[in-house]
């Protein structure tokens, strides 16, 4: 039975570390944008994620930016649930047993 907890928790890291990438990318677009915008007082090119003081452009949403992304936000939980369910089941099957 230890083994399966370890593979669970082997499979575990993958969608955590899916979900911390999506949250870090977030947050680190954000912080460029409003720095561009509040610090430097430009406009934020999204095609190459740049601040341009000269040029209005438009903005892109992250949802169109990172179409997966909310996917992944939503999915990576999901799979952390599943699996921790199916370690428990499996600890309360074992003390079922015994």
């Amino acid at each position: 039975m230890n083994k399966m907890r370890s593979a669970l928790l082997a499979l575990a890291i993958a969608p955590l570390c899916c979900f911390i990438f999506v949250g870090q990318r977030f947050l680190h677009e954000e912080r460029i944008v409003d720095d561009c915008l509040s610090a430097k007082h430009g406009s934020f090119d999204y095609s190459t994620m740049s601040c341009d003081t000269n040029e209005n452009h438009p903005y892109v949403p992250y949802s169109v930016r990172h179409p997966h992304d909310g996917l992944i936000a939503w999915v990576s939980p999901s799979v952390l649930v599943l699996l921790f369910s199916v370690d428990w089941y499996a600890r309360q099957r074992k003390r079922n047993k015994a």
